[in-house]
């Protein structure tokens, strides 16, 4: 392995972070984002059986897999 070739795979290396740090920060936005609506809701005395809620725990559900999944990686990746 040459010099180039280690200095590409650093710089894929940072990039790949990057590209992952900027992942979980989109999808913690968006976990934020649904439980402000939850506590909209909950304000608002909608029943916790509703499909409003049904909907907003499926959306969250996959954001924070999602979030959880990235922040994985980026451990061993870093």
């Amino acid at each position: 392995m040459s010099e180039y070739d280690a200095k590409d795979e650093n710089t894929m290396k940072k990039l790949k972070l990057l590209i992952l740090a900027a992942e979980i920060e989109w999808h913690w936005w968006f976990i934020g984002k649904i439980r402000k609506r939850g506590n909209s809701l909950l304000s608002r005395e909608v029943p916790l059986s509703s499909q409003k809620f049904y909907l907003l725990n499926r959306k969250l559900s996959a954001h924070s897999s999602k979030a959880v999944k990235a922040q994985s990686l980026y451990s061993k990746l870093s």
